[in-house]
């Protein structure tokens, strides 16, 4: 019977884990999506916002929301998967994270740094989406301004500026801010990478 718990617990903890590293791969990635996304919107501050560069820059966020939503699935799955292997019966799954820190400490610290991460997560995903809103707002105000003077280039006068360069400012300035956010958010994953497999402050 002991050996069978042993066995039980080395397969919940294994998947655990995996679950773990892969919520901190995928806010890697979505930091590196946000940061190819800003490096596209830098470079079209020298531009009208259309074209190849809007395309790269949409196309960075798109992918930055499909690895933010797999990240917090990976979050989500992580928790299920102690909370329900970490109790004496897995079909009566533990009431809180707080209950694994005697017998699970690693378990427990990734988890609240998980925690952490979800919060974050949170505010990665609506930096994202104001982003991704001014941004198009930007490329459409693009397209009007050429349709409207017949694609002649527009009045540059300072007084006479399109409303599409407000937008593509605080396009960026969401931009870099979710990454900033998604800075934090994949340290707070990769600190509960460590933590699940026991190399933070002892624990093990």
């Amino acid at each position: 019977m002991e050996m069978e718990m042993e066995e039980l617990e080395s397969t919940w903890k294994a998947l655990f884990q995996r679950r773990v590293v892969m919520a901190a791969k995928h806010c890697h990635s979505v930091h590196e999506h946000l940061l190819g996304a800003l490096e596209a919107v830098d470079a079209d501050d020298r531009r009208r916002h259309q074209g190849p560069r809007a395309e790269a820059a949409q196309r960075a966020l798109e992918g930055a929301s499909m690895e933010l939503g797999l990240a917090v699935a990976s979050m989500g799955a992580a928790r299920h998967l102690a909370l329900r292997g970490g109790a004496p019966c897995p079909s009566a799954p533990l009431d809180s994270e707080d209950d694994l820190a005697g017998d699970h400490p690693g378990v427990w610290c990734a988890l609240e740094k998980l925690g952490n991460a979800a919060s974050l997560a949170t505010r990665v995903h609506d930096g994202v989406e104001r982003a991704r809103g001014h941004l198009s707002a930007a490329e459409l105000l693009v397209a009007l301004d050429e349709a409207s003077d017949g694609g002649g280039g527009g009045n540059t006068a300072p007084w006479k500026q399109s409303p599409c360069l407000s937008e593509q400012v605080s396009g960026a300035m969401a931009l870099a801010e979710a990454l900033l956010k998604a800075m934090d958010l994949a340290t707070e994953t990769a600190d509960a990478r460590e933590a699940a497999f026991g190399f933070i402050s002892g624990v093990k």
